[in-house]
Parts: C-alpha cells; structure tokens; sequence
C-alpha cells in the first residue's frame, strides 16, 4: 500500500514529420494529414523486409490505410503509389551513412543528452519519500502493429496515445502535472504511475514503478516464496485435485481436469479473449479441435498459445482425465447440421471447459493452499526444471567460467522449453552458423598449430639434453665437464622455459576451442526459444544464485543481464 506517489506525468514523443507528402491513390494525387503521412512512412521504413511480402500484414495495413484516406473500397497494393515516402525514408538513411564519424559522435551525444533531460524530468517518482525510478516514461509512438507469432492483427495500425488519453495515479499531496491529462486519480493499492487505453487492442496500457523499486521487490520476493509454498504442500495439492476428478458434481470434475491438464502440463489457465484477438488459448478455453484423444490412453495437444505462438505435444493421461476429456469433448461437439441450417453463434466456438474460468480455478486451489493460483503452477515447474538441470550439471568451482555459463544457460533453455516460450529462429541464422563453423576451424588451426610448437620445443629440449650429455661424456678434463654443464644448463633451462610457454599456449588454445564449441551449442539449442520471459518471470533466482556460490559462480553478474540484476537485487539479501 502507497502512501505517497509524486511524478511529472510521462512523455509523449512527437514524431518529426516532412511539411509535405503525397501519395498517387488510384491514380489521384493527395496531400497527406499528420496521421496519414505517419502511417505512408511507417509503411515506406517496411520495404525490404518480410511483412511486406505477408499478405495478412498488408492487407490489415492497406484497410486501415483505406479508413485513413476515407477510400473505399479498401485499397489494393497497386492502387497506390508509395514512392514520394520511400525517398524521404531512403533519403534519411542516406544522409545518416554520409556523416562523418565526428558527426555520429555529435549525434549521439546530443541523443544522450536529451535522454538524460527527460530522465532527470520524468523518469522518477517519489514513492512514500523516497526517490525510485520508473520502468518507462515514454508512451510508444503510432506505429504499425507487429504481432507475434500468427497474430490476425499484424499489420494495423496502432495509434499511439494523447495527454487527453492518459490516466494519472497521484496521492492528494502531488502537484498536478502541466498538461491536459484525461483524469487524476488515487489508487494507493496499486504501483503503476499511468495508464491509457490501447486503441488497437482496447487493453489498458500501463507505466510501472521499475523492477528496482523496493515495494515491488517485495512483491516479487513474495510471488517467488507462493512457488516454495507450492513445492511444500505439492503432495496435498495434487492429492485435491486427484479426489475432485472423481467428484459427483460436474463443474467441479471439469475443474479438477482443468487443473490437472494446468499442472501436469504447465499450461496457463487461458480466460475467453475478445473477438478481435488472437485466436489464442490455454487450458480453460480448449476447443474439442485442439485436443486428439488416442486409444492408447494418450491425448494429443495443438492450439495457439500466448502470443500466437504454437502449442503442441502428446502426453499419456491417467485414465480418468482421459474419460473427463472424452466426455467433455464429446459434449462440446455441436450436433450435425443439415444443409440448411445455421449454427447458434453463441455456439461457434464450443468450449471443453465451457463454464469455468481463472477464478473457479483459483477458488479450488484455495481450497487446500490459500492464496494459490493457476500462475504459480508454471513458476514452480520451470524453477524445479532449472533446479534439477543444475544438481545434475556435474560442474565444480574448479571449472572455468564457460562450463558455468553453459550449464545455466541449459537449465534456462529447458525451463523455455516447458513453458513453450518458442521465438522464430534469426533470419540470418545460416549466416551465423557458417561463421561459427569458421571460426571453430581457425581455433582447431590454432591448436594444431599450438601442438606441433609444442612437439617442436619437446624435440629441441631432447636433443639439447643428449648434445650436453655426449659432449659432457667426450671432455676428458673436470673443469672441462663444470664448464659445459654450466653452459648446456643455462641452455636446458630456456628450453624447458619454451616447452612449458608451449604447453600454456596449446591448453589456453584448446580453452579457447572448447568455449566456443560450447557457446556454438547453446547458440544453436535456444535459437527458437526465448530464454529471457523464463528468467525474468519463472525461475526463482534465488535456486541459481544458491548454485553459482556453491561452484564459485556469481551467476546475477556473469549470466543475468543489466535489467535482470536490477530487478533480483534484493536475492543477495534474502540467500544471506
């Protein structure tokens, strides 16, 4: 609970824009608005890139575009011509490769500079009397919207907001910020600064206290501490949801095998969406399409997740989820149609789960554990993953710093797997790969080369021992003998100096072999996984930090990055 919530507002950019540009739509010339000439330069800074050959992408783009210019019907590519944008863009990218290297450096000083006024400004808050940075102050600009994965919206346009649009949470104490904001408000309750309603979406867009801020370090200590709580009482938990799947009441066996499937799966319990959302889903809102049951017990999975991204997997279900399952898709089917007959629209999309939601999930947790919820579920899983992935590395604090790494970062990937936090693989991944092939073929070159220096030193260290002993054998006279023992010993000394120079090159040579070899296979295993949703939302930070003492690895400084260490500052703390 705050008790004090002073800020300046946030920003909104105002894009530079050319005082003139034109479009030929359906061979017409038109002098564009400030919006129109925002979404022509937006679309222009697209050419040569994929979305433009998308046809989803550009037909969203080309009807918003259509709305823009007040043309209908919709306009077709070859219905308008977008040069005049395509040069002002290829001109500013021109003008940017013809600065001189002082004029980049002007550039980004300036840049700086001017990032630093409007942090200074904007970028904090005070909070209960105390001064705490902001996780953002900026509002995102009008752009085109991207989507992830699949999403049916890519390529609309996504309007950015106005002052008129945005929301602000003050306590009473607070000077009001110069600006026409929408309303002014109090909620002590909650740690967001702003917020507005997103124009594409409908959802509410918001600007939050950063990760840094204590109150919210607290917070997300707290949402850690449910998952070790879960992992205490997993036995209990799980021997509830088993007795409610046998449950006489009906809503409570669909409950239960929700949970199940949320547990044993590690799916997110997946509320309704809008309409004009995604077609996305999770466990509560499965169609009977998204599930195969086999004869053999086994049940097939494939629908899209969060982000439109692809969810897919075949598991073996005990008997009784897979009866529930059957039963409830069987249900869900809608009945044969004639040829003339329409579906109920309210029964378009049938449901499995058709009368639950997170709070019936929620509430039946409760039941056992207090407090949990379907969200803790995936936290638990992916820090256990991470966990075991760890006890069973086989990495001791003698090992370099490499094995560490890479041992985190399999564990990491592992925890991405199960949570399904797939990415499309880097458009360029060919040309990373064969330059990883390369430079493994010029360190194998190097240890090659490395050794036969060695075997080199080794052979003249040989034969500088037999010369000293031969000659030491034909000297006839002692002082002959102390005089060449002095003189070949000096020798044998720098020559068993470059044996042992030889032998740190070719191990440091081989190091240098081996970290890249290892480096190139967690690159190629994590090429289609995000693994940073995982280490910012799922894994307990406090299990990796445990480990890296143990194997004398600070793995927040070595592994985590910049935002991340900020965020699990207070892991230190709490392990100590």
């Amino acid at each position: 609970m705050l008790d004090q919530l002073i800020h300046n507002g946030i920003v909104i950019p105002d894009v530079p824009l050319p005082k003139q540009l034109e479009l030929v739509v359906r061979g017409e010339r038109r002098l564009l608005s400030t919006r129109q000439k925002e979404m022509a330069l937006a679309w222009a800074r697209k050419q040569g890139t994929p979305y433009v050959k998308d046809p989803v992408f550009v037909r969203n783009f080309l009807q918003d575009l259509s709305a823009a210019l007040e043309v209908t019907p919709p306009l077709t590519l070859d219905e308008v011509d977008f040069s005049h944008a395509i040069a002002i863009v290829q001109a500013e990218r021109a003008a940017k490769e013809q600065l001189t290297q002082e004029e980049r450096r002007a550039l980004a000083a300036e840049r700086k500079a001017r990032r630093e006024e409007l942090a200074e400004q904007y970028g904090f808050a005070i909070v209960n009397g105390e001064r705490v940075e902001l996780a953002n102050y900026v509002a995102e600009p009008s752009s085109i919207f991207m989507g992830r994965g699949a999403h049916p919206q890519r390529g609309r346009w996504k309007k950015g907001p106005q002052e008129s649009d945005v929301t602000l949470n003050l306590s009473p104490d607070a000077p009001r910020p110069p600006g026409e904001w929408a309303e002014i408000v109090w909620q002590p309750e909650s740690l967001w600064v702003a917020r507005w309603r997103d124009k594409l979406s409908g959802k509410l867009k918001y600007v939050w206290l950063s990760d840094s801020a204590s109150i919210k370090q607290e917070r997300e200590a707290a949402k850690f501490d449910q998952a070790v709580e879960l992992h205490e009482n997993l036995e209990q938990v799980r021997a509830h949801i088993n007795q409610g799947l046998t449950d006489p009441d009906p809503k409570r066996r669909m409950v239960a095998t929700a949970c199940y499937l949320i547990d044993a799966l590690c799916l997110r319990v997946g509320d309704e969406k809008d309409p004009d959302e995604a077609d996305t889903v999770g466990a509560t809102t499965l169609r009977p399409e998204h599930i195969t049951l086999n004869p053999d017990g086994s049940a097939e999975f494939n629908f899209l997740g969060k982000d439109s991204v692809r969810w897919n997997k075949t598991v073996t279900l005990p008997t009784v989820v897979w009866e529930n399952l059957a039963t409830l898709v069987e249900e869900a089917r809608p009945p044969s149609l004639g040829n003339n007959q329409k579906r109920h629209p309210t029964r378009s999309k049938p449901q499995v789960f058709p009368s639950i939601g997170s709070s019936d999930v929620n509430a039946y947790l409760s039941e056992v554990l207090p407090g949990l919820t379907a969200k803790v579920f995936r936290t638990h899983h992916a820090t256990q993953v991470v966990h075991t992935n760890l006890e069973g590395a086989q990495v001791e604090a003698s090992d370099p710093d490499y094995k560490k790494w890479a041992a985190v970062s399999q564990a990491n990937i592992e925890a991405a797997v199960l949570c399904n936090h797939y990415k499309k693989a880097p458009a360029n991944w060919k040309e990373r790969r064969r330059r990883a092939v390369e430079r493994q073929q010029k360190l194998q070159e190097r240890v090659d080369l490395r050794r036969s220096q060695l075997q080199e030193a080794r052979e003249a260290l040989s034969a500088l021992k037999r010369e000293a002993k031969e000659k030491k054998q034909a000297a006839p006279a002692a002082a002959q003998r102390e005089r060449l023992q002095a003189r070949y010993g000096k020798k044998i000394e720098n020559a068993k100096k470059k044996v042992q120079t030889a032998q740190e090159r070719l191990q440091r040579a081989r190091e240098s072999l081996e970290k890249a070899k290892v480096q190139d296979s967690i690159t190629a295993q994590k090429r289609t996984w995000n693994l940073g949703t995982s280490l910012k939302s799922y894994i307990d930070p406090r299990v990796v930090y445990r480990w890296g003492e143990r194997v004398d690895y600070d793995v927040l400084s070595c592994y985590y990055p910049k935002a991340l260490r900020r965020k699990f500052n207070w892991v230190k703390n709490q392990v100590r």
